[in-house]
């Protein structure tokens, strides 16, 4: 009995008119009480013309002549019921199969005119499973899912354009990568998740923040979003402006309460400083990048004594107040005309930004940020070594937003090809996935090469594909820009 993956943007009716068949029937042939029910990698059982169409009689089975074969040409509509027919008279098996096929070839033609380009031959596909759907249990996960659905919904609907090299890397499959590299860091509040400045918070004295060489002493401020744009790096304030940029109107609505001057002093802020401190050459612009500057002399080993310690029994870091490190962009600023100045990982402004992640036109500008600022800029290198499986792609931009385009960690999984004596540019995409695989399993390690255990999470999760993005169709490097 033929069988059916389903594949992006396709719908059950879709499925069934390709087969022509009747959708209630494929449904049921399914077990889907809900025709609006079905999942990308989902294989369907397509009715076979035996149950649709053929009297109940057993006919011998017999081999197709070549001939006949070779017969069947022409436009697909005009020859469906005399291949039905024929079926009839000597065994349907066979007979399914070429129309399986010969569907399938309509489909591609279809395609091919639609987006003017040569349509690959199907290869095989790898054995290895997808993710699981999470169980369904509390509120956050189902938030979480809700997030993830809406992702699939928004980037699945555009099919892939082929070519004879491979997958054209399209602005949409961009997406559909950064997307796959988001579920690895996201939080229920998927668009709109918040890090109030755990980094500053560490987890030394009852707290449960993030650990850094610099907990306790530098405020990052907030971190927002999809793939966390950080408030003291400046990247959330690119963020913010490309969001005013593209939707002015519903900025003001959202971040400034309908006040166009403070959604103006949030932009100022994020960007260049709050205003009052712009021209204060004391106060740096980047917290974290001072610190980097004198984290190894005297000064710096001074604070981190301080904020390490706790000398009182307190149960409180001993560094004062006046001596925390913010830079210029991490300052409180006021929600509304006439309140107090708050930071803006609380209360009002919190309660924003969690709004903002509901904004459709906010939702793509993260996006597209995202592959502007981290995905572009490491494609060069990707061509150069010959970069194609999804995957591939998706861990290295990973890896660039965790360390930079221009770090050492981008550059880890070519890095780990030479640790396994994997010939660069890379020849197959089973070598690519070796790579992703020793990185998984590793642990932080392998073989020599040492990198941060976060990293072996990443390669584990994105190797999961659990968007259902990631294609195993390789990329053609010549669309890389």
């Amino acid at each position: 009995m033929a069988t059916h993956k389903v594949r992006r943007g396709e719908t059950l009716s879709s499925i069934a008119k390709t087969y022509s068949v009747d959708t209630n029937l494929l449904a049921k042939a399914n077990n889907l009480n809900n025709v609006n029910n079905i999942s990308v990698h989902q294989t369907l059982t397509i009715p076979s013309m035996r149950n649709r169409n053929a009297p109940d009689v057993t006919w011998p089975k017999k081999s197709p002549s070549t001939s006949l074969v070779k017969a069947i040409e022409g436009d697909i509509s005009e020859i469906f019921d005399g291949c039905m027919a024929i079926g009839k008279r000597i065994g349907l098996d066979w007979i399914e199969e070429v129309l399986q096929r010969l569907r399938t070839q309509e489909a591609n033609e279809s395609v091919q005119q639609k987006n003017k380009v040569p349509v690959t031959k199907q290869v095989k596909r790898s054995t290895h499973q997808q993710t699981k759907a999470v169980k369904k249990g509390s509120r956050s996960k189902k938030r979480l899912n809700d997030v993830k659905d809406k992702l699939k919904e928004a980037l699945g609907k555009e099919p892939h354009v082929v070519t004879f090299n491979g997958v054209k890397l399209s602005e949409n499959e961009k997406k559909q990568i950064i997307a796959s590299v988001a579920v690895c860091e996201m939080s229920t509040d998927g668009f709109g998740s918040i890090n109030s400045d755990q980094e500053f918070a560490g987890r030394k004295f009852g707290n449960k923040g993030i650990a850094t060489s610099y907990s306790r002493i530098v405020h990052i401020g907030l971190s927002y979003g999809v793939i966390q744009y950080t408030q003291d790096s400046g990247s959330l304030g690119y963020l913010l402006k490309k969001m005013h940029e593209k939707n002015s109107s519903k900025f003001k609505e959202v971040f400034g309460g309908g006040d166009e001057e403070i959604a103006n002093n949030l932009l100022i802020l994020t960007a260049d400083g709050r205003a009052d401190l712009v021209n204060d050459a004391t106060i740096p612009l980047s917290g974290q990048a001072y610190w980097n500057k004198i984290r190894k002399k005297d000064e710096g080993k001074e604070l981190s004594k301080l904020a390490n310690s706790d000398e009182d029994k307190d149960n409180k870091s001993d560094l004062p107040t006046n001596k925390e490190i913010r830079g210029k962009r991490v300052q409180p600023i006021a929600p509304a005309k006439g309140e107090a100045a708050i930071d803006i990982w609380t209360g009002v402004w919190r309660e924003r930004f969690l709004s903002a992640g509901k904004v459709v036109d906010f939702q793509e500008v993260q996006l597209e940020v995202a592959v502007e600022k981290y995905l572009n800029p490491i494609l060069k290198t990707a061509k150069a070594n010959k970069l194609r499986s999804a995957p591939g792609l998706a861990f290295a931009a990973a890896c660039s937003i965790r360390g930079g385009p221009d770090s050492t960690l981008a550059g880890l999984v070519y890095a780990v090809a030479n640790e396994l004596d994997i010939e660069l540019p890379f020849t197959s995409s089973e070598d690519e996935r070796k790579c992703l695989e020793e990185i998984a399993k590793g642990k932080g390690k392998v073989k020599s090469l040492k990198f941060d255990e976060d990293e072996s999470r990443r390669a584990e999760l994105l190797l999961k594909d659990e968007l259902g993005f990631l294609s195993e169709d390789l990329y053609d490097v010549q669309t890389y820009a």
